[in-house]
């Protein structure tokens, strides 16, 4: 079986913001864990599984926590229904936002002491 990943941000007109689902494409190309590696935000969503070839498609919503993008807007873009979905004879495999997470928390204080040593 061969899968995809699919990361899904929610999208920004910043300059600051286009070289982050790139950077996450990037990382996870280059561990080879899977096939395909895509990328797009919520204005990029529609019809995208059909470009992809793989059997297994996790998709990946790149938001802190759950809300109406991860609920109603990508599923429905992605035409799926439950957290584990059937399209066109490939296995959509719909992931959690990131949620609560120690790594997030250590984040969090390594850019508060970043912060305090820029004083």
């Amino acid at each position: 079986m061969s899968d995809a990943l699919l990361l899904v941000g929610h999208g920004s007109k910043s300059k600051h913001a286009d070289d982050v689902l790139p950077y996450y494409v990037d990382f996870f190309k280059a561990s080879g864990d899977f096939n395909e590696v895509l990328a797009c935000d919520l204005e990029g969503i529609d019809g995208i599984l059909s470009g992809i070839k793989s059997d297994r498609i996790f998709v990946m919503p790149l938001f802190v926590a759950h809300g109406y993008h991860t609920r109603v807007t990508i599923p429905e873009a992605l035409g799926i229904g439950s957290a584990r979905s059937l399209i066109g004879g490939k296995e959509i495999v719909y992931l959690e936002p990131l949620g609560r997470s120690e790594l997030i928390l250590k984040l969090i204080k390594e850019r508060i002491e970043k912060a305090k040593e820029e004083k």
